[in-house]
């Protein structure tokens, strides 16, 4: 018994932690404990190494943030991109690419409130200075379809229409995560409800 107790504390040695690992490590921290449980003194601690040991490849807990943001923005773009690709018109792209971030949130809540929350969003911003990726996906498909004239507004308005609808989809993934969302029966989707809507205006147009 005391030799097992003794590999069970046994230290990793020095050198031997590769960057993925530390990464998996946080973002399981991330995931089960939340934000405030990613220390690198609890992190050491999942990996059984000193506490110096992860500052070999991060050089602080905001850089293992910044990385773990860089990742999440990898997940929701690959995601947003392969529902981008299920359709060829573009109201079923804009309508799997809102249910694919909708789903996103949802299986990833920590990593989610990470990215976007009041804290990490400025890092967020230092991350990206300029377009996400994943907010490109979404531009790039309301633009080629005011291109095609599947969307009935001009060019000049797609900036406006996609600024809005993330708005949208953000702002009922923030109140499904508060449970504050309600919705009018337990089998209605508030994400289709929307898509409807936009539709809706999208092919109407702008009303001179």
């Amino acid at each position: 018994m005391k030799i097992n107790a003794k590999l069970k504390h046994s230290r990793r040695e020095r050198g031997s932690l590769t960057k993925r690992e530390i990464l998996s490590v946080s973002l399981e921290i991330l995931q089960e404990e939340g934000v405030a449980s990613l220390s690198m003194r609890h992190i050491a601690k999942k990996l059984k190494c000193s506490v110096a040991s992860p500052y070999k490849h991060f050089e602080s807990q905001e850089d293992i943030i910044r990385h773990l943001i860089l990742e999440g923005e990898r997940r929701l773009t690959a995601d947003l991109k392969n529902a981008q690709d299920l359709s060829k018109d573009v109201y079923g792209q804009l309508a799997s690419i809102a249910q694919a971030y909708w789903n996103f949130s949802n299986q990833n809540k920590e990593l989610h409130r990470l990215m976007f929350n009041a804290v990490s969003g400025k890092l967020y911003r230092k991350t990206f200075p300029s377009l996400p990726t994943s907010y490109r996906v979404f531009l790039e498909t309301i633009r080629e379809g005011i291109v095609s004239g599947e969307i009935k507004f001009s060019r000049k308005d797609y900036p406006a229409i996609a600024r809005t609808m993330w708005s949208w989809m953000y702002g009922l993934i923030v109140l499904e995560m508060n449970e504050i969302l309600r919705k009018k029966r337990n089998d209605s989707d508030p994400i289709q409800e929307g898509i409807d809507l936009f539709t809706i205006l999208m092919k109407q147009g702008k009303i001179e």
